[in-house]
């Protein structure tokens, strides 16, 4: 299972860096537009919160590219066929498709992972940011590859997932303190696990959390939406098409 995980990962991410390196530059360039306009408009006051903000929206991306990508090989190119007609089962293809996204973001996320642990207050936090990058990482990869199996057009998933990495990573308060929004919207904001991955993070650079909130309560809500979405991609994608 391993090998053939890595195998995907090689042929769909690999081979096509090393004939386009280009693309690790334009990929790497989205996470980091919000983090600069953030720093400039705030002389710097909010970079914490940028950085933080800036590695959520890269994992959310990074992981729902995973259902554009399969929409593609899958509507256009016809290759998804190979592999269903493979022994390969649909998480193994979905694993080997979710690595290559991460191919093309390392750089960005070797970058910005490493600024969350220079504003962290300690190393110590090193394991539980890498925790947090995993989490939200394979929920949105689960999340798109659930998607993508349902769509018949690559307009529609293309404009579907751009839809969803909005209403995830920046709707709510993962750019932004979740303080300043009502009460009642805070309730409603950590039904969304991004709210508690930036929180994780905010907490490891030594903001306040908020009252009531814990690590393992967002331990828990990322811990139930990766188990969730990662089920619903194994049994409820449409890997066969009849």
């Amino acid at each position: 299972m391993v090998n053939q995980v890595f195998l995907i990962a090689y042929v769909t991410g690999f081979l096509w860096l090393r004939r386009n390196p280009l693309s690790l530059i334009f990929t790497a360039i989205s996470p980091f537009s919000l983090l600069f306009i953030l720093f400039v408009v705030s002389n710097g006051q909010y970079v914490q919160f940028a950085v933080a903000g800036s590695l959520v929206m890269a994992l959310v991306g990074y992981g729902l590219a995973l259902g554009q990508d399969i929409s593609l090989y899958k509507i256009e190119y016809k290759m998804q066929d190979v592999f269903v007609a493979s022994p390969i089962s649909p998480i193994v293809y979905m694993l080997g498709l979710a690595l290559s996204e991460l191919l093309y973001g390392l750089p960005a996320l070797i970058i910005l992972i490493s600024l969350a642990v220079f504003f962290s207050t300690s190393i110590a936090f090193l394991p539980l940011l890498l925790l947090n990058v995993f989490l939200i990482w394979g929920t949105m990869s689960s999340i798109g590859f659930f998607l993508s199996s349902h769509m018949l057009h690559m307009r529609n998933a293309t404009q579907l997932i751009s839809f969803v990495n909005v209403i995830i990573a920046v709707v709510p308060p993962v750019f932004y303190p979740i303080s300043t929004l009502p009460e009642a919207l805070q309730m409603v904001s950590y039904l969304v696990p991004t709210t508690h991955a930036s929180l994780m993070i905010q907490y490891s650079m030594g903001f306040p959390i908020p009252e009531g909130w814990s690590i393992y309560l967002g331990l828990l809500v990322q811990g139930i939406y990766f188990g969730f979405f990662m089920l619903i991609a194994k049994k409820r994608a449409l890997w066969r098409e009849n």
